[in-house]
C-alpha cells in the first residue's frame, strides 16, 4: 500500500512537470522557427514535445522498474497476479463453505459433549467416596487408584459410543464397587499396621530400658574387666621368666642335635632348606581366620614330614616352627605364629607362606621350620610371553625333547625366578610336576609333535595360559606352546 502511494504521487509529480516542460519546449522551438526533417516549424515543435515527452515517461517508467522490485514484478506479472487472485477467491469460497459445515458439525459435537457431560457428572458423583477414601490411605491404595483411572476410561469411551452400550457400564459400576469394597479392605488392613506400629513402640520403649540397664551393668563389666587386665600383665611379666627358661632349654637342646647329626648324616630325611609346603592366605579376613589358615597348612607339612619318618613332638605335629635370632636363640612356635599373622592381616593384598626346614633333621627327630612371607603378585598375566628359543624342527624326536626340556629347564626357569615366581626348594619331582605328571608327560610329547611337523629350523614360544602368581608353580599345566617357522 506504502508503495502504491508512493508511484501515484511520483506519477502526478512528472505528469505535470512533463505537460510544463513539453510546452515551454514547444514555445521555444516555435519562437526559433526550427525545421526537422523538412517539415514546417509548428510541426516540427509538435513532433518535438511530443518525442520530449515520451522519452521522460519511458525514464520515469524505467527508474521505478529498477527501484522498486515490488513494482517491477505487478507490472510483468500482472496477468499472472490477476489469475492467481481469482483461483485464490474461488479457494477461499470453497474453505468458507468447508468451515460453515465444520462450524455446525462442531455445534452438534458440542450439544453431544454437553450430553456426555452431564452423564459423567452421574458417575464422579458415585466415585467421591472412593476419592475421599483413598486419600486416607494412599500408599495402600496406588494400584487401586490406577485400576480405577483405567476404568474411568473405559466407562467414558463406552458412553461415547451409544446409548445400547449401558448394560456394559451398569457392569463396569458394579466392578467399581468391587474397587470400593477392596478399598474398605484396604483400610481395616492399615488400621491393622498402625496398631502393630503402635504396639512395636511400645516393645522399643521397653527395650531401651533394657538397654540402659544392660549399659549399667557394662560399665561395672569394664571396671571388672581392667582389674583382669592388670592381672593378666602380672602373669605375662611371670610367662616372659618362663619363656626366658625355654630358651634356655632350647639352646641345650639345639647344641645337643648339633653333636649328634654328624654321627646320623647317613639318615637324613629332610636338609636344610627343604620346602615342606606352601599356601596362599588372604588378608581379606580375621586374624582367627589367618590363625586357622596357617594352622591347616602346619599340619599338611606335619603330614608329611610323619610320612617320612619325623617325631611327633609336645606340640602334636612332627615339625616345629622357630625364629632364628642368632645362632644360639630362638622364638617359640606361638610367638613365630603370631608374627605372621600381624603380617599378613597388614598386607594389602594375598601373602605365599612358605614352611621351610632350617637344618639338617634325621629320622625320629621333630622337624624345626620356619614361616616365609611373600607377596602373591601377579607375575604373568594370561597370553604373556614366558621366552623363546630356537629349535632344529628337523631332529630326531629324542633330540627335539631334550632340547624342549633344556629350554624348560633354563630359559622358563630363569625367566619365572627373574619375574620372581618363588621357587620349591625340594628334590622331589612329585612336589613340581604338577597335579597330573601323566598330563604333563603328554603334554610335553605334543610339543614335540608339534615341532616335527614343520620339519624345518622352529622358534618355540613359552606363553602363559592362564594368570600366574608368585605362589607358582610353573608347569604344563598353566603353559601352552607356539611353534612358529623360521623364514
Amino acid at each position: 500500500m506504502r508503495y502504491s502511494i508512493l508511484f501515484v504521487v511520483v506519477l502526478i509529480v512528472v505528469s505535470g512537470f512533463i505537460a510544463y516542460f513539453g510546452d515551454l519546449l514547444g514555445r521555444r522551438m516555435g519562437k526559433k522557427r526550427l525545421m526537422l526533417f523538412g517539415v514546417r516549424p509548428r510541426y516540427t515543435a509538435i513532433i518535438v514535445t511530443t518525442i520530449t515527452g515520451m522519452v521522460i515517461s519511458a525514464l520515469v517508467l524505467g527508474t521505478l522498474l529498477s527501484i522498486n522490485s515490488d513494482f517491477k514484478d505487478a507490472f510483468t506479472h500482472w496477468q499472472q497476479i490477476k489469475t492467481q487472485n481469482r483461483r485464490l477467491d474461488r479457494e477461499s469460497n470453497r474453505l468458507e463453505a468447508r468451515n460453515k459445515s465444520l462450524t455446525s458439525r462442531s455445534r452438534l459435537l458440542e450439544i453431544d459433549v454437553a450430553r456426555l457431560q452431564k452423564e459423567a457428572e452421574t458417575a464422579r458423583r458415585e466415585t467421591l467416596r472412593a476419592v475421599k477414601a483413598r486419600d486416607v490411605a494412599v500408599a495402600s491404595v496406588a494400584s487401586l487408584k490406577k485400576e480405577i483411572l483405567g476404568r474411568k476410561r473405559q466407562l467414558d469411551a463406552l458412553r461415547a459410543k451409544s446409548a445400547a452400550t449401558e448394560k456394559e457400564l451398569r457392569t463396569k459400576t458394579a466392578q467399581l464397587g468391587d474397587v470400593r469394597s477392596r478399598l474398605n479392605i484396604a483400610e481395616n488392613s492399615l488400621h491393622a499396621k498402625q496398631a502393630d506400629l503402635r504396639s512395636a513402640l511400645s516393645r522399643l520403649t521397653t527395650a531401651n530400658a533394657r538397654l540402659f540397664q544392660t549399659q549399667s551393668k557394662l560399665a561395672e563389666a569394664s571396671k571388672t574387666l581392667q582389674e583382669q587386665q592388670s592381672a593378666i600383665q602380672e602373669q605375662q611379666t611371670q610367662l616372659s621368666e618362663q619363656q626366658r627358661a625355654l630358651v634356655e632349654e632350647g639352646k641345650r637342646a639345639i647344641s645337643f642335635q648339633r653333636q649328634t647329626t654328624a654321627l646320623r648324616s647317613s639318615e637324613l630325611v629332610f636338609r636344610q632348606g627343604d620346602e615342606l609346603g606352601r599356601a596362599v592366605v588372604s588378608p581379606r579376613q580375621s586374624a582367627f581366620g589367618i590363625q586357622g589358615d596357617l594352622f591347616s597348612l602346619l599340619q599338611s607339612a606335619s603330614d608329611r614330614a610323619d610320612k617320612l619318618g619325623a617325631k611327633v613332638g609336645d606340640n602334636q605335629r612332627s615339625i616345629s616352627v622357630i625364629y632364628m635370632l642368632d645362632a644360639d636363640h630362638f622364638l617359640p612356635e606361638r610367638t613365630c605364629i603370631q608374627m605372621a599373622v600381624n603380617t599378613i592381616s597388614g598386607s594389602y593384598q594375598d601373602a605365599v607362606v612358605q614352611v621351610v626346614c632350617t637344618r639338617n633333621t634325621i629320622a625320629g627327630e621333630q622337624v624345626p621350620v620356619e614361616l616365609k612371607l611373600y607377596l602373591n603378585n601377579l607375575i604373568f598375566p594370561k597370553d604373556k610371553l614366558i621366552s623363546r628359543t630356537r629349535i632344529d624342527g628337523r631332529a630326531s624326536e629324542g633330540r627335539i625333547l631334550l632340547s624342549v626340556i633344556d629350554f624348560l629347564q633354563k630359559e622358563v626357569s630363569e625367566a619365572a625366578l627373574r619375574s620372581g615366581i618363588i621357587p620349591i626348594s625340594n628334590p622331589d619331582p612329585r612336589v613340581t610336576s604338577g597335579k597330573d605328571p601323566t598330563s604333563q608327560v603328554e603334554n610335553l610329547m605334543a610339543v614335540v609333535d608339534d615341532v616335527k611337523q614343520v620339519d624345518s629350523k622352529v622358534y618355540l614360544y613359552a606363553y602363559a595360559s592362564a594368570d600366574v602368581y608368585a605362589a607358582g608353580p610353573l608347569n604344563m599345566d598353566n603353559m601352552r606352546f607356539v611353534v612358529r617357522k623360521i623364514d
